[in-house]
């Protein structure tokens, strides 16, 4: 196999394991934390339509976690005035301690998959991984 389709899954692999003590701790899956890192970032993505594009995860998966990030309190829809059609989404403060953690998770992963890095080869791998990023964005769709 490839390595970097190789490494793509095994990545995937180690982060979904890093964030299963966290996944336990708020009674979220995997999928709803990416959500709320995703949300609390200053990005203007903040629709279901918008995340399921940028994060490239199911319909059905963000449809259902938002709905149960609703329930839970960690975040909250509204309407834009004069637009009634979309739904944009905003965190709430009760999620800050779950994307507190989860950022944990995630810088601690990048430690981990860049060990014996030193930071030459981490801006250097930062730089492809963007190119990659904007690859996966113009084929992928």
């Amino acid at each position: 196999m490839i390595p970097l389709i190789e490494n793509v899954y095994a990545s995937k692999g180690l982060y979904q394991k890093l964030l299963g003590p966290i996944c336990k701790k708020y009674d979220l899956t995997d999928s709803q934390i990416i959500i709320l890192q995703y949300l609390a970032d200053p990005n203007p993505v903040d629709t279901a339509t918008k995340i399921v594009k940028a994060q490239r995860l199911k319909k059905s998966v963000v449809s259902m976690s938002i709905d149960d990030l609703e329930k839970k309190g960690f975040i909250s829809s509204y309407y834009q005035e004069g637009d009634r059609k979309t739904k944009h989404l905003k965190v709430n403060d009760t999620a800050k301690p779950v994307i507190k953690d989860a950022r944990k998770i995630q810088d601690d992963c990048y430690e981990l998959l860049t060990d014996g890095f030193d930071e030459e080869d981490r801006s250097r791998l930062n730089r492809y991984m963007k190119k990659i990023n904007r690859n996966i964005s113009r084929y992928g769709k």
